[in-house]
């Protein structure tokens, strides 16, 4: 479902895809060739949802701006960059995470953490709030702890499955053009 809420309607490109049972509301821009999968929510009401290009927002996943408390409301935006891989039942909420990235499923991302460039966030990992991961560093557990760096192969595979993903996605839409 794509939906419209307080004037602000989803800007999807064309070339990428959202499968019927995902969910994407409000202020939300989704790049060339990306992906969102069955039973994902992409919630843009708080604030703006950017996703950059080829990236894969797996299914179940929640993507949404925070809402921060600190005396007054403020409001965090989430930005997720290119060739990001977001697992299965992940949440990103009101997070930054930067180009060629994998969030493991069941991870867990929060109000103004910054995932760098080639991270690798753990299965059932939790950033905390306005925590950074650095750059090409695995991190695991709860809270995240760095374990050790990215691989040079990691870091490629990272991309790959991001590409791995998009020709799938192409292939769904394509089934969609024939009625299937």
């Amino acid at each position: 479902m794509i939906e419209e809420f307080e004037g602000k309607r989803p800007r999807i490109s064309k070339k990428a895809f959202v499968h019927p049972s995902a969910t994407v509301i409000g202020d939300v821009r989704i790049g060339d060739f990306s992906s969102v999968w069955p039973g994902a929510v992409i919630r843009g009401d708080f604030g703006r949802i950017t996703i950059g290009k080829y990236t894969c927002i797996q299914d179940n996943a929640v993507v949404h701006a925070g809402d921060v408390y600190d005396g007054t409301v403020r409001i965090s935006p989430a930005k997720i960059g290119s060739y990001v891989i977001v697992g299965h039942n992940a949440l990103v909420h009101g997070a930054f995470i930067e180009d060629q990235t994998l969030i493991g499923g069941g991870a867990i991302i929060f109000n103004n953490a910054i995932v760098r460039k080639g991270a690798i966030v753990g299965i059932g990992a939790v950033v905390p709030r306005e925590v950074e991961v650095p750059p090409r560093t695995v991190v695991v557990g709860i809270p995240a702890r760095p374990l050790r760096q990215v691989t040079a192969a990691e870091f490629r595979g990272i991309k790959s499955q991001a590409v791995h993903y998009s020709k799938l996605a192409a292939r769904y839409l394509r089934g969609r053009l024939r009625g299937e």
